[in-house]
């Protein structure tokens, strides 16, 4: 058994459909049907039909754009990269330049350092050998004069062997 709709709902929207039509064509609807004039409302609206080409034209120009977006956006890590890598590149080389101002000045600090050393060492064994050699009194005392040193005369007794 079949159902069909009441008359009084079949009559609603074949009422409505023709009203719908009547309007549409008042609103220019009528030179879309005949091709004559420029209705954008029919012809250039967001959602006018399309066929299956303007679809593929479509999905194309997206997926190119998609692409274009990519590039883009590897084109502009890759000028970051460049950025980062000049900007460290930079900061290597101004810890080279300072490292190597400390390699010299340790350089001169170490020649330095070793030459008082060895002027010390010297000094050192000179005053080591001060008991071997004769010092003159000019150098110990300057200004007193010449020194005279006599040895003290003794007499010796011998007692004879009982």
């Amino acid at each position: 058994m079949a159902e069909f709709a009441s008359k009084g709902v079949a009559g609603t929207g074949l009422g409505l459909g023709i009203a719908g039509t009547a309007l549409g064509v008042l609103n220019g609807g009528l030179s879309m049907l005949s091709g004559v004039g420029n209705n954008c409302n029919a012809d250039c609206g967001e959602y006018r039909p399309i066929n299956r080409f303007e679809l593929t034209q479509s999905e194309l120009i997206s997926q190119q754009a998609g692409e274009i977006a990519l590039l883009k956006s590897e084109r502009y890590t890759d000028e970051r990269l460049v950025e980062v890598y000049k900007d460290l590149n930079s900061q290597i080389s101004a810890l080279k330049d300072a490292q190597q101002a400390v390699n010299m000045q340790q350089a001169v600090l170490n020649g330095t350092t070793g030459t008082t050393i060895g002027c010390i060492q010297a000094q050192v064994a000179q005053l080591m050998s001060l008991t071997k050699v004769v010092v003159p009194n000019s150098s110990v005392c300057p200004g007193w004069g010449n020194v005279t040193i006599t040895p003290a005369t003794t007499t010796t007794t011998t007692t004879p062997a009982a």
